[in-house]
């Protein structure tokens, strides 16, 4: 079986398992709302979409240029996951989300990050899919970030048996040789989180293989992808 490992989006493109990477932060933060006891998490494409789609007592969550925009509970900070045990959190981030979204048409779609790389390809490798990594990128450009984690989600699917497949797959497996903090903290995403001073989540982003809770894609409500664990 092989994997491949997509720069960015491309929407309609996906079978099989597609694991969508917003390392920095959307998809790790993501993970982390279903570690802390949200019920799930309903992602949208955008701000004016996560406010229509919220119900009552649910959490909203996300960011515009880094920042939680008005009226939302929480940002996009996966220091900042409390208070969603049993809530269902409506998310809407300016890359994550939206790439999530383009993932739309593949059998699976798993939200993977640095911290739970391992895990998430255990879950892919189970499908019994081809898998895409798909890197969210920074607002239409590639981002070193996302091709880093997807490096090293990929190394973990080389040793249960996949094949890279392309130039990308090979060029994020030669990243992911390196020490994850020093990658990040060099990336856009990173250095526009310092700008706006929450340049602490990035050592957060960067920590690997530290749990097992992989979001996996379970349905559509309204517009929004329903996410559980």
């Amino acid at each position: 079986m092989r994997f491949r490992v997509d720069p960015l989006p491309r929407p309609g493109a996906y079978g099989g398992a597609a694991i969508v990477v917003d390392v920095i932060r959307a998809t790790t933060t993501a993970a982390l709302y279903l570690k802390a006891g949200a019920t799930a998490l309903v992602l949208a494409r955008g701000v004016e979409a996560a406010r229509a789609l919220r119900q009552d007592g649910e959490i909203l969550a996300g960011e515009v240029g880094g920042l939680p925009p008005e009226g939302f509970d929480l940002g996009n900070s996966p220091r900042e996951v409390d208070g969603v045990v049993g809530k269902v959190v409506v998310m809407a981030t300016t890359n994550g989300t939206r790439a999530v979204h383009a993932a739309m048409g593949a059998r699976w779609i798993l939200l993977g990050s640095l911290q739970n790389a391992r895990a998430v390809a255990e879950r892919a490798v189970a499908t019994g899919e081809e898998v895409h990594l798909v890197c969210a990128g920074k607002e239409g450009q590639v981002a070193l970030d996302d091709l880093y984690a997807a490096g090293v989600i990929g190394r973990h699917l080389q040793a249960l048996g996949f094949s890279p497949e392309g130039e990308m797959a090979h060029l994020a497996l030669c990243l992911a040789v390196n020490r994850p903090l020093p990658v990040l903290s060099v990336s856009e995403a990173a250095q526009a989180l310092v700008r706006v001073g929450l340049g602490e989540d990035v050592a957060e982003c960067a920590r690997v293989d530290v749990h097992g809770v992989v979001p996996r894609f379970l349905g559509m409500r309204g517009e929004g992808m329903v996410f559980g664990g």
